[in-house]
């Protein structure tokens, strides 16, 4: 992703009414966003039966989003045009580690659902679930927040969002098999 694309990516689209979609920090990259979510639900589903102790669930769900995020930005480096200078270079790259930090921020999340629940006195398996749960609804505003941002109307928007939902009732639902 080059500098000319980044500059579209991060400026809100307006639909017919100019509704604009406001530039929160977690929504700057609903794509990004969306792929976040769902690793971090992915982590949950898998790691929630093996784990033993929250800090390790918490761990293995932060970690693999970390490395998920360096291996998303590295793949899109290489796949972009070689710039003119090291500089360039450089600064392209810092602009898409930022672009893409939206992939660990939504990982929050369901990581702050889980927590949550811990403390409430859930066990391991039931607060990966309601993580799991708060990260199909996060699913659901990213797929909205893309509509929008893409200028879609509000019913389009609320597809966008249902369809990424579903992503994660589909994570939900491997759980639910491989348990």
């Amino acid at each position: 992703m080059d500098a000319s694309e980044l500059d579209i990516v991060d400026r809100p689209a307006a639909s017919a009414r100019g509704w604009r979609v406001p530039l929160l920090a977690f929504a700057r990259n609903p794509a990004g966003s969306i792929y976040g979510t769902v690793v971090a639900d992915s982590v949950l589903a898998v790691e929630s039966e093996r784990q033993t102790k929250l800090n390790d669930l918490i761990y293995a769900e932060l970690i693999t989003v970390i490395v998920y995020w360096f291996a998303h930005v590295y793949a899109d480096f290489l796949g972009s045009p070689p710039s003119g200078s090291r500089r360039a270079s450089l600064h392209r790259l810092a602009v898409t580690l930022g672009h893409e930090w939206s992939l660990v921020t939504a990982s929050f999340f369901p990581l702050a659902a889980v927590l949550l629940a811990a403390a409430a006195g859930a066990s391991i398996q039931t607060a990966a679930l309601a993580g799991m749960w708060t990260g199909v609804a996060a699913l659901v505003l990213w797929g909205q927040l893309a509509g929008r941002r893409a200028g879609r109307g509000a019913v389009v928007s609320l597809v966008y969002g249902m369809t990424a939902g579903l992503f994660g009732l589909a994570l939900i639902l491997l759980r639910v098999l491989l348990h």
